[in-house]
């Protein structure tokens, strides 16, 4: 299992769908909402929906050594 940082997902998320909402989408400014107040999991399930890789925000487990 893949551990992911979902701070840095949730600020791309937003930045994602701000920048949808402002360049002619308005309907994105339901998924910034969403994403605003979403969990790690739901944010995850976000991210696939859109199409964004999550292996980009993925944390090293380095405590195998």
């Amino acid at each position: 299992m893949t551990t992911i940082d979902v701070d840095k997902l949730r600020d791309h998320l937003e930045d994602y769908c701000g920048t949808a909402m402002f360049s002619g989408f308005p309907a994105a400014l339901l998924d910034l909402a969403d994403v605003h107040n979403a969990s790690g999991l739901e944010l995850c399930r976000t991210a696939e929906r859109l199409g964004i890789d999550l292996d980009q925000f993925a944390i090293e487990d380095n405590t195998h050594v």
